[in-house]
């Protein structure tokens, strides 16, 4: 549930986990004058210093992001967990059908939505887009294998996708090459440039800040008095 969200500003959130777990949390944060939401996800709850990045790229843009951490506390101990897709994509959807009602309500601006990830939760997004095409209006995944989301979704995605690959692993990047073959819609690699230095570095994180702001920028309606629905 979102519970008291001021305008603008951070607001923290939990979403029922179901099954009697722990909740799952986030942090809601919105400019004065959205124009869009990001749902960055994660699985697990320490944050890596380029979402931190990204999350200030897009809000200096006039975006709002949602980061959530796909897993409760508890479950972040069991690598298996991290990996399991059909899991974590069934609570990405049960976020983003929370968000949307909110929208109807009137508890949150109308905006349309944009989604965002990395490692193993690139998959994650890409089939949540799949299944949700009338909601999502672009998406960028940094590294993680996309093919992981399923041969299905990938003939199915209807919204733009950006992968950014910034991990030296040619396998990564040929893998994702074969996925986005099968993808009719609009889709773009792109690898870290050399110039730019090692994954870690700050001028790295500022790339993919960059590349994935931009992408948003180009992709995303402008918002609507409610949220609007791809036609």
């Amino acid at each position: 549930m979102i519970e008291g969200i001021a305008l603008p500003g951070e607001t923290p959130i939990s979403i029922d986990a179901g099954h009697g777990h722990e909740p799952l949390h986030g942090l809601l944060s919105l400019p004065a004058r959205p124009s869009a939401l990001i749902v960055l996800s994660r699985a697990g709850r320490t944050p890596e210093k380029r979402d931190e990045m990204l999350a200030m790229a897009l809000r200096h843009a006039g975006v709002g992001v949602l980061t959530i951490d796909l897993l409760t506390p508890a479950e972040e101990r069991f690598a298996d967990n991290h990996h399991n897709v059909p899991l974590l994509a069934r609570r990405l959807l049960d976020a983003l059908a929370l968000i949307k009602r909110q929208m109807r309500d009137e508890q949150l601006p109308g905006l349309p939505i944009g989604l965002c990830a990395a490692g193993d939760c690139s998959p994650v997004v890409l089939r949540v887009a799949a299944l949700r095409d009338h909601d999502i209006f672009a998406i960028v995944c940094r590294d993680g294998l996309i093919d992981l989301a399923g041969m299905l979704y990938l003939r199915s995605l209807a919204s733009p996708l950006l992968v950014l690959v910034n991990v030296d692993d040619e396998n990564v990047v040929a893998s994702n090459r074969r996925a986005l073959r099968e993808l009719s819609g609009r889709k773009e690699l792109k690898r870290l440039p050399g110039s730019v230095g090692a994954p870690d570095s700050a001028a790295a994180g500022e790339w993919v800040a960059g590349e994935a702001t931009h992408w948003f920028l180009r992709h995303l309606p402008a918002a609507t008095a409610s949220a609007p629905d791809r036609a």
